[in-house]
């Protein structure tokens, strides 16, 4: 095997790690989302909604009267909400989240998120990716098809691992 073909061997390796990284998701990109809950009726639609961390929850007020929607732990306030409009919030943190309307405050509802995948756990390692498996070189016998004549008989001249053409008297 020459330099080129471990070069190439070990370039297929790269490539084999990559593809493999690619093919698990890791590595992937993972796009926020928006979650809408309408306000409509003197209540949240719908009571309860689950997001993944980094995703946002836009609320949109159809009725007359003014809403907010803020968290029972005081982690999130839209403020006001006038009619025909929307306010967002974006969730970074896991959790359960009750909220109400500070202004109505019969109306509730739950918001859970989710920790994002391949986080949150702090259990959950990746391997590294510049791993790259050995390439163990071919015994001098077996040169991926290529044979050295006479390297396994002495006698038959040349220096160890010169190959030479066998001569008819060689027999």
């Amino acid at each position: 095997m020459n330099g080129r073909s471990i070069r190439a061997a070990v370039a297929r390796g790269g490539i084999a790690s990559v593809l493999a990284l690619l093919l698990t998701g890791v590595g992937a990109t993972v796009l926020a989302a928006d979650h809408a809950v309408d306000i409509a009726g003197f209540a949240f639609s719908p009571g309860s909604v689950t997001v993944t961390v980094g995703d946002t929850v836009t609320w949109t007020n159809a009725d007359a009267q003014n809403h907010t929607a803020t968290a029972d732990d005081a982690s999130f306030d839209t403020g006001t909400i006038a009619r025909n409009t929307s306010k967002s919030v974006t969730f970074s943190t896991a959790g359960t989240f009750g909220y109400h309307c500070k202004i109505h405050p019969q109306m509730t509802a739950t918001v859970v998120v989710r920790a994002a995948a391949g986080g949150g756990g702090g259990g959950a390692t990746v391997p590294p990716a510049d791993t790259v498996a050995p390439v163990t070189p071919p015994a001098p016998s077996d040169l991926g098809g290529l044979a050295v004549l006479g390297a396994d008989r002495p006698g038959l001249g040349g220096r160890p691992g010169q190959a030479r053409a066998p001569r008819p008297s060689d027999g």
